[in-house]
Parts: structure tokens; C-alpha cells; sequence
């Protein structure tokens, strides 16, 4: 063994001798003066000498933690995606644009505000509802299903479904709400029930279809869809290719169930679409009076 190593293994017997801590003699004196016994072996006695904080102490540390939780939320908003649009994009300036025309309107000479107002909101939340259903029923979908591989809609439309559904829901109901505000103001006057009856039927189809069926359907088109991609299909554009699943049992019960859901969606779509229609016209009827 070379002494490089020897001299690593050597083991050192000696005894350790442990330094007594240093006395403070000026501490010594101020218990001495003041009569103060402590033993930290004795937590009684600890608790009786210990530190208690005062009002500017624990103010202090009640503020640190207001501050630390104020950072911690300003980090969290700006890595959200609310933040990031609303400043890295130009949407909120539509908003805003919006807003300005809005309240310019409501302000200008000559208008009782609360009724207009309330008429705007129904106006405004039943036209949004009609372009909404039709930007996504008869340009998006089917623009998306004819232009790109059945798969990539599929995802597309996986995203879409749930916030579309939801969004329509919400604005069906402002609309539903402002309408009888706007009846309940003039003490229903010309009141058209027809409509009324409209727009609770809009909202509770698209509440049920956005509570019930959508996450069914998207359950029962992920499992279609994982089979298709192991069967190496789902890249035909516009049309539905079986190939070998045609003879599987399992996947054309998976695709019937899926069918149903999908079915049963676009059966309430039309509905509410041809309700919205009538909804406006009723809207056109009472303008023209």
C-alpha cells in the first residue's frame, strides 16, 4: 500500500474534546440584576422568558404575508392565458371599442337609460347567439370537415364542442333574462309570449346538451378514435373509411354510440337554430310596428 493511501486510512483514536460555549458575562449580569432564571431543559420555563411579540411584530408579519401572497397571484396571473391575451393580442381593444359605443349610446341626450339598456342587452344577446349558430353550424363545421383529415376536425372539434355549447348557453339566458326585465319595466305591454317561450326553449337545449351530452359523445369519440389510429385510418378528408374495423363488433358499437350522442346534439342544434330564427323575426315584427 503506498502512503497515499496508508496515510487515508489512518483512524484517529484521540479523544474529542468538547469546547464549553462562551458565557456572555454581560447577559449573566442583566439575569443576576433581574432576577431571571432560565433553563432550557425546562419548556415551562422557557415559555415564561421567551419573546412575545407585540402589535408592530405581528402587524409586520401579517404584511409579509399580504405580500408574499400578492406576488405569488401577480406571478399567477401574468402566466395565465387571460393575461397573455390581454396583452399580447388585440382582442381586448375590440372590447374596449365596443364599451366606448356603447356608452356613448346610453348617454346620448334624450334617452331613458334602464329600459334601452336592457333592450340592447336582449338585441344584442340574441343576434350574438344567431351568428354564433351560424359561424359554427353552417360555415365552421362545415368548412373544417371538408378541408382537413377527419382526425385533425375531430380534435378541432373536441375543443370547440364544450365552449361553444356553454357560450351559447350563457348568452341564451342573458337574453331570456333581459327580455322579461324588459317586460317586467313596461309592466308587459305588448308582451309576446311566443318569444318568451322561445328563448327558455333555446336555453334549456343548449343546457342539456352542453350538461348531458357532451362529454358522453367526447368520451365515445376518443375511444373511436384511439381504434382508428391503431387501425392505421382517420387521415380521409370529408368522408368515413371502415376499412378492416367494419368487422369489428366492438368498434361499431363504440360508433353507434358515438352517432347517437352526435346525433341527438345536432338534432338540438337545429332546434334552437330555427328558435333563433323565429326569435329574430319576432324582433323584426316589433320594429317594424
Amino acid at each position: 500500500m503506498c502512503n497515499m493511501c496508508a496515510r487515508d486510512n489512518i483512524v484517529d483514536d484521540s479523544p474529542v474534546v468538547s469546547i464549553p460555549p462562551k458565557v456572555n458575562r454581560t447577559i449573566e449580569r442583566m439575569k443576576l440584576k433581574h432576577n431571571i432564571v432560565t433553563d432550557p431543559k425546562n419548556a415551562e420555563k422557557q415559555k415564561e422568558v421567551e419573546y412575545q411579540p407585540d402589535l408592530l411584530a405581528v402587524s409586520t408579519q401579517y404584511s409579509k404575508f399580504a405580500y408574499d401572497l400578492f406576488k405569488q397571484g401577480l406571478v399567477r396571473l401574468q402566466e395565465s392565458k387571460a393575461y397573455v391575451i390581454a396583452t399580447k393580442t388585440s382582442q381586448p381593444f375590440h372590447v374596449a371599442l365596443a364599451i366606448i359605443v356603447l356608452l356613448a349610446w346610453f348617454t346620448r341626450p334624450g334617452t331613458t337609460g334602464n329600459l334601452r339598456g336592457w333592450k340592447a342587452l336582449y338585441v344584442g344577446a340574441v343576434a350574438t347567439h344567431l351568428g354564433a349558430q351560424i359561424w359554427m353550424t353552417l360555415i365552421s363545421g362545415i368548412v373544417l370537415f371538408f378541408s382537413l383529415p377527419r382526425h385533425e376536425f375531430g380534435r378541432v372539434q373536441t375543443v370547440l364542442f364544450p365552449v361553444y355549447y356553454a357560450f351559447n348557453s350563457v348568452i341564451s339566458l342573458i337574453a331570456l333574462l333581459s327580455y322579461f326585465r324588459t317586460q317586467c319595466l313596461t309592466k308587459f305591454e305588448n308582451t309576446s309570449w311566443v318569444q318568451l317561450a322561445l328563448l327558455l326553449a333555446v336555453f334549456s337545449i343548449e343546457a342539456y346538451v352542453r350538461l348531458r351530452l357532451v362529454q358522453p359523445m367526447l368520451r365515445a369519440k376518443h375511444v373511436k378514435t384511439q381504434m382508428e389510429e391503431a387501425a392505421g385510418g382517420g387521415q380521409e378528408v370529408g368522408r368515413l373509411v371502415l376499412g378492416e374495423l367494419a368487422h369489428c363488433p366492438r368498434y361499431l358499437r363504440v360508433l353507434k354510440t358515438f352517432r347517437t350522442y352526435h346525433s341527438s346534439i345536432a338534432m338540438g342544434t337545429m332546434i334552437t337554430l330555427g328558435c333563433s330564427l323565429y326569435s329574430t323575426m319576432i324582433i323584426v315584427d316589433s320594429i317594424c310596428l
